[in-house]
């Protein structure tokens, strides 16, 4: 996970690399990026797909329809062109689809689950702050013998969401060890779980 410092010593980097320092659009590009940041990092399940991965595929598809040459109005026409083209693809394929893989997928994503819940055995859950039904636990998670790895996962019993700094939910679609075991030191209820899903 791209942590907050770590962005701005790798944008800082790219500025001074480039000799962009004094551009105002990168600079107000920087100074807006609470919107644009969380969709290119961590707040979106994206199937497996890591960043790289992401951007080549995307860049793949963007340059069937746009070229460098390319105005900002036809970039705009275009995009949307290309997004509706995109859209009917995803429609047409999802219904082909849709029977087909939903035997083995679900067998899979059964066994990724069970992972999950024998890794909950190695974990240690502690609540380190907690107002409102807001509550933040730290999990270690023993990796090795004397090795943990640390996990901050939020609950908020309120609205039955749970989320963990791992992201192995937005990123693969199943809960974590690190939640399970939030959700079972809460003996939080079977809907909160589900909730996620929502």
């Amino acid at each position: 996970m791209l942590v907050l410092g770590s962005f701005r010593r790798n944008w800082n980097d790219f500025l001074l690399k480039y000799g962009l320092v004094d551009n105002k659009w990168l600079s107000d590009l920087y100074e807006n990026r609470h919107i644009w940041v969380p969709i290119y990092l961590d707040h979106h399940f994206w199937v497996e797909m890591r960043s790289t991965q992401r951007s080549e595929s995307m860049h793949s598809f963007f340059n069937k329809f746009i070229t460098r040459n390319s105005s900002l109005i036809q970039f705009v026409k275009q995009y949307d062109n290309c997004l509706g083209s995109r859209e009917q693809r995803e429609r047409e394929s999802d219904a082909a689809d849709f029977h087909t893989f939903q035997h083995v997928y679900t067998h899979q994503k059964f066994r990724e689950v069970q992972a999950q819940l024998r890794g909950k055995a190695n974990c240690i859950t502690r609540l380190t702050n907690s107002a409102l039904g807001y509550s933040v636990y730290e999990v270690l998670e023993q990796v090795f013998s004397s090795i943990f790895n640390k996990f901050a996962v939020t609950y908020d019993s309120v609205a039955a969401h749970v989320k963990c700094q791992c992201l192995l939910f937005e990123s693969r679609g199943i809960l974590c060890c690190h939640t399970l075991s939030v959700l079972s030191f809460e003996r939080a209820a079977e809907d909160t779980c589900l909730a996620n899903f929502e």
